[in-house]
């Protein structure tokens, strides 16, 4: 057994003291001890945020208190209260000292996708404490999947596959218990208990550092051991193999002949068939399987899901990189996309098509919508990580893909926020409204709406079946409408003959590590890194970073020595608009020095009256205000229709209207030239 303290006041589950963590709704965790006494073994069920893992722990510890007869299951690879993130773990309270040892690997923080082997992992972690004899009342802290056909399936194979004969139930009090209908036809007997108040849904950035510092905890000692891949089984769903740079980082469990899991560990590199592992200790048993799925660190150095490497367009995992796509009258349409810095930008219906910018954070499992036209090459699964949508205005090729994306966030998918000019909030409710939400139960969609204008942002709530909330105002300053830790956004509101809003994604400044300092001062990479550039980006140059060597040093100090920080990069996005002087003057302004432009264009020159006559802006207009604006890429987009069979004249007309020392590049254009480097 490893031996850690748990110590409540720390944990990511609530910031509450342990009494107060004890009481639940009047009852103490002693008083749920007794009652629960005589059960073999205990659920805990609730959704993540009503302090699910909280009570688990507590409740451990009280029936240990009473009989030293607690054991705790921790089932949620993503979220463990403690252990290893990646696997399913049991231990105990011994002592006043909480114990963990039994760890079955999962390599993967995704519950819901990774479904039958987590529950085939708590099989043996069950069957294992069993084999130890003195049968104590097992406490279950399962994963916070609790919506739709995933949580049906996960509770009712957990109650049967682990001999569950008690169903405690932990429900917020303004929403009813999730899956009501599953527990109530259950054959085992469900309590249900108000959650307190002061539980609350840890913060994306408080899970990763949870689980990091878990894992982190668990390496601490490590020692680096050689695998042969052509001696063992890989399993799972590991990189491809002519990728080795992808295996790094990746998490990894050491399996035996039965699947047993050895070691847990971190994958260190991949040089042809020799695999470098890093693990506490060397097993003495024989390595029969090497397990990997999509659990490791990221690029800041924290533990998270590693996304898929897909096809630009295609909906899922991770883009290629991919630019300036072939442009002829039989692909007119193919996908344009950009790479600036942590993120890539890819107009889905490229220039032809109804315009929808989609942003995906290299790092992060999120998204951003603009516009919302045509969303027919994206998976819905797309949709289950937008968390903003910015509409320029409510043209149907501008909105009219927002019943796909409102179908596609019907879920447990958390609140989508959607910005947009004057009447949005009307609109998006004209929308919800026009529908029968006879059928969904608790898993109707959410979207916090909010309405540009120059000086503040007028925000509600709305969820079909539930009355609209309305929201304070936020003022809004330097026309910024987010402010994130990972980025901002600015808005201007300019003249479609209707309000048409124009945005800017600005990223912080870049930290680029010096991998050639790092050598020479005999450095390693390693999670610290990432703890370096995030005192650097938040504003704690004094913060003092662990190095590998043992000492420490300032994060400021460390970044002049061994870093490039750059400037961060802006992404801006104008569609629709009427070629004014002060729309131009916003335009210029907005756009000042960004990395890559999205400009509408929809007209050639020549045809400027129609432009003029429909409030578009013309081939010659775009370039005046990209010049102006001193930016570096040009992607034009959202050509009329009259240019289908000839793309090529429109890049030939902004190329020719091009200063010859501007130094701007145009994305799209080059019929032989399919990727662009990016930057």
């Amino acid at each position: 057994m490893i031996r850690t303290p748990f110590e409540p006041k720390n944990g990511w589950v609530t910031s509450i003291s342990m009494d107060d963590a004890l009481r639940f709704n009047g009852e103490t965790a002693g008083q749920l001890a007794c009652r629960f006494e005589r059960y073999r073994s205990i659920l805990v069920w609730g959704e993540m945020g009503v302090g699910k893992s909280t009570l688990t722990m507590a409740l451990g510890r009280s029936l240990a208190m009473r009989s030293a007869r607690g054991r705790i299951l921790s089932l949620d690879p993503g979220t463990p209260p403690f252990g290893i993130p990646g696997a399913v773990c049991a231990g105990r309270w011994h002592d006043n000292t909480f114990e963990w040892g039994d760890c079955q690997a999962l390599c993967t923080l995704d519950a819901s996708r990774f479904r039958v082997p987590v529950i085939l992992a708590a099989r043996r972690l069950l069957s294992n404490a069993l084999k130890e004899g003195n049968e104590p009342v097992t406490v279950i802290d399962p994963p916070g999947v609790t919506r739709g056909v995933g949580g049906a399936e996960l509770l009712t194979a957990l109650i049967e596959t682990l001999h569950v004969d008690g169903v405690i139930v932990l429900y917020p009090t303004s929403a009813r218990p999730p899956l009501s209908e599953e527990l109530s036809a259950l054959p085992v007997a469900v309590h249900y208990i108000p959650a307190a108040l002061e539980a609350k849904r840890p913060a994306r950035q408080e899970r990763y550092e949870h689980r990091t510092a878990l894992w982190d905890r668990f390496l601490s000692e490590s020692v680096e051991t050689p695998l042969s891949l052509s001696r063992v089984h890989v399993l799972g769903t590991p990189p491809p193999r002519h990728r080795p740079e992808a295996w790094a980082g990746r998490q990894a469990g050491l399996l035996d002949q039965q699947g047993e899991t050895l070691q847990m560990g971190e994958i260190i590199r991949l040089e042809g068939p020799c695999l470098t592992v890093k693990v506490p200790w060397k097993t003495g048993r024989q390595v029969s399987a090497i397990l990997i799925r999509d659990a490791g660190r990221n690029a800041a150095g924290k533990i998270g899901t590693i996304p898929r490497t897909g096809r630009v367009g295609s909906g899922y995992g991770e883009p290629v990189e991919m630019t300036a796509p072939e442009v002829r009258p039989e692909t007119g349409q193919r996908p344009i996309s950009s790479r600036l810095g942590p993120a890539w930008a890819t107009l889905v219906g490229g220039v032809l098509g109804d315009p929808l910018l989609h942003v995906r954070f290299r790092n992060l499992k999120q998204s951003l919508f603009f516009d919302l036209g045509d969303p027919s090459r994206l998976a819905a699964r797309v949709a289950h990580q937008v968390t903003g949508v910015f509409l320029s205005h409510a043209h149907l090729d501008h909105i009219g893909g927002f019943i796909w994306f409102l179908r596609s966030r019907i879920g447990p998918f958390g609140s989508c926020r959607i910005f947009g000019p004057a009447e949005t909030i009307a609109r998006i409710e004209n929308f919800l409204g026009a529908i029968t939400w006879d059928r969904i139960e608790e898993n109707a969609p959410v979207f916090e709406v909010c309405e540009i204008d120059d000086s503040r942002l007028r925000r509600v709530r709305l969820r079909p079946g539930h009355p609209r909330v309305m929201l304070p105002d936020v003022a809004i300053e330097n026309g910024i409408i987010i402010r994130e830790d990972t980025f901002r956004i600015r808005a201007v509101v300019c003249d479609h003959n209707i309000p048409s809003v124009a945005y800017a994604l600005m990223f912080p400044q870049e930290i680029c590590v010096r991998k050639e300092r790092l050598s020479a001062f005999g450095l390693r990479p390693g999670p610290w890194l990432g703890q370096m550039k995030q005192a650097i980006l938040s504003g704690n140059p004094q913060t003092r970073i662990l190095l590998p060597t043992g000492e420490t040093r300032r994060a400021d100090q460390l970044a002049e020595a061994l870093t490039i920080i750059r400037p961060g990069k802006k992404l801006v996005y104008a569609a629709d608009m009427a070629d004014t002087a002060k729309n131009r003057r916003k335009l210029v302004d907005l756009a000042r020095s960004a990395h890559t432009f999205f400009c509408e264009t929809a007209f050639a020159h020549k045809d400027k009256p129609k432009a003029d006559a429909t409030q578009h802006l013309t081939t010659l207009a775009a370039v005046d205000i990209a010049c102006q604006a001193q930016v570096e890429r040009l992607a034009p987009f959202h050509f009329s229709r009259r240019y289908e069979h000839q793309p090529g004249m429109m890049y030939d007309e902004i190329r020719s209207a091009l200063p010859a020392d501007s130094g701007l590049k145009v994305v799209g254009g080059d019929f032989d030239q399919v990727t662009d480097p990016g930057s």
